[in-house]
């Protein structure tokens, strides 16, 4: 098998991926383990280039064929986490869904205390749209703090501030953000950094006390029970992928955002230089 590259050829792992069938990184160890065959040849080389049409691709002695592109979302409850594998005995998002569940992904994460929408699918390159920061795609989440907050910190929140990531200085984007009560706010951010909503909160001095995610660009989680997964209509679907799409046209147009005018460093604001 050649392992050059050509036209309409791909990566074995990629092939695998393209169909539907698992991540990227999941079709490596299939292919390292020896479970993928291509046309009749088991294939351990996960640098190898097949031909999509032409080449046949096996996992586990079955034909692969592009699987039915599906796209779901579920309520995700509090104790669970977004990953596969077992987190000091917690459970995964992927025990809700069905028999199809080896071949979806999710799309973006929620830590395990976070509760709320997150989106399920088997077409990686509408996952990757959806996450990527060049989307500019909005996620819209409900906050319950341990206090009231303070009007100017609500200010904070919607400039733009600093906090710290595995150990990385960033600076957040400017959010949308809306008091529903005294304690309860409702924050629209477009990244999606490790825990940011509670590194945001936590280095104003506020302590979270529920955090749900009710919405993801134009689909929203609506009246689904905790728990609960559904298909996403037709209507909803066609929706995020045209806002997506508009979105990224227009990130790549503008080139590189401006950063906010103001940054917060501790507990005082500075502009940027």
């Amino acid at each position: 098998m050649k392992t050059s590259h050509g036209p309409g050829r791909v990566t074995l792992p990629r092939a695998i991926s393209k169909l539907g069938y698992a991540s990227r990184a999941r079709a490596m160890t299939l292919v390292a383990h020896g479970e993928v065959k291509v046309n009749g040849a088991v294939e351990r080389n996960p640098h190898c280039w097949v031909d999509m049409v032409r080449d046949r691709i096996e996992v586990s002695e079955k034909p692969l064929e592009q699987f039915p592109l599906r796209y779901c979302m579920a309520n995700k409850p509090k104790g669970f986490v977004t990953t596969r594998a077992e987190e000091r005995g917690a459970r995964s998002v992927f025990e809700l869904l069905d028999q199809q569940s080896d071949e979806m992904i999710a799309v973006g994460r929620l830590d395990k205390e976070s509760t709320g929408l997150l989106l399920f699918t088997n077409d990686h390159r509408f996952a990757d749209r959806v996450t990527s920061p060049e989307s500019g795609l909005y996620k819209t989440y409900r906050v319950s703090l341990d206090r009231p907050i303070e009007q100017a910190h609500l200010k904070h929140l919607e400039e733009g501030m600093s906090i710290h990531v595995k150990g990385t200085e960033i600076v957040t984007r400017p959010a949308l953000v809306r008091r529903l009560k005294d304690r309860d706010l409702e924050i629209s951010i477009r990244e999606g950094k490790n825990r940011q909503i509670r590194r945001m909160l936590d280095q104003l001095s506020y302590e979270v006390v529920e955090l749900q995610r009710v919405a993801i660009g134009t689909v929203k989680l609506g009246n689904l029970p905790e728990g609960h997964v559904r298909d996403l209509t037709a209507e909803e679907l066609e929706k995020l992928k045209e806002v997506v799409e508009i979105k990224r046209l227009s990130s790549a147009a503008s080139g590189v955002e401006r950063r906010p005018k103001r940054v917060l460093r501790g507990n005082r604001r500075i502009p940027n230089r």
